[in-house]
């Protein structure tokens, strides 16, 4: 396989500090990761500082190919868009070609048509922008967020072009939110422009799971440890020739990122 391809998520490693930028920098591209994930919080530790950044990727010979975005919750979703512009100038100042945008967060009480076409909107504003700057918007259904089930991630990708608004699956992510993961690949595997793969425990009802007053209890897993269907996943990724990022991700590693980092690189570099 190209192992050019296998992505770190390096966000775990911290977002508020260049050092902890460094760290994961180092850490990664010693166990051969040659891109990363980051989010956009991590950017402001620079200060907008692209020499800054840039001396920093090359100094460890590895690059970003993705920012991370989230809606913040109702009431706040006009953050989103206060420096968005400056932002986005600084990706694509790194050659970064994709950003994945992540719903609002929280679950409201009722959701209806009228609040999905709400984020529809907000989605599209930002995605309209994003492309200004020639990126890519890949929408991340994720727990606890607007678009969190099939039926909301369906009603997103039959009232958005797929022109302006293309797919970031997360495996765990999809099964969290009772997805098959497959399945809605499948489905949409012609607008999976980026992939957050990480695992998740068949048995999570008794150590994770979701409490519908939106708190978040899922415990997320290295790559091959859980129940996700990997083999399944990679076969429709190859046989629809995706060509993108394949990017290991994980919000609480067991023992330390970097060894969750390695073991997942592996997995990715033995099965996929």
């Amino acid at each position: 396989m190209d192992k050019s391809r296998i992505t770190a998520a390096i966000w775990p490693w911290g977002t508020e500090t260049r050092e902890q930028m460094e760290v994961a920098a180092q850490e990664v591209s010693n166990i051969g990761y040659e891109c990363f994930e980051s989010v956009k919080q991590a950017i402001y530790a620079f200060d907008l500082d692209l020499d800054a950044y840039r001396e920093v990727l090359k100094r460890y010979n590895i690059k970003p190919v993705s920012f991370y975005y989230h809606i913040p919750k109702r009431g706040e979703e006009h953050t989103l868009f206060e420096n968005l512009e400056k932002e986005l100038e600084f990706v694509a100042n790194l050659d970064v070609k994709r950003v994945c945008l992540q719903g609002t967060i929280g679950r409201p009480k009722v959701m209806d048509n009228s609040v999905m076409d709400s984020e529809l909107e907000i989605i599209t504003k930002f995605a309209t922008i994003a492309k200004n700057f020639g990126i890519t918007t890949n929408l991340h259904p994720h727990i606890n967020t607007y678009v969190m089930y099939e039926n909301e991630i369906e009603y997103c990708f039959e009232n958005l072009p797929a022109s302006l608004v293309s797919f970031a699956p997360d495996t765990a992510h999809l099964v969290a939110g009772k997805c098959d993961p497959c399945k809605v690949i499948e489905k949409y595997i012609d607008r999976v422009n980026f992939t957050h793969f990480k695992d998740i425990p068949a048995n999570g009802t008794s150590s994770c799971g979701f409490a519908e007053s939106g708190v978040e209890l899922f415990l997320y897993s290295e790559l091959g440890t859980g129940c996700v269907d990997f083999r399944r996943v990679f076969d429709l990724l190859k046989n629809a020739g995706y060509d993108g990022p394949l990017c290991a991700e994980l919000d609480h590693p067991p023992m330390s990122n970097s060894i969750s980092a390695l073991n997942n690189y592996k997995f990715l570099v033995e099965n996929y």
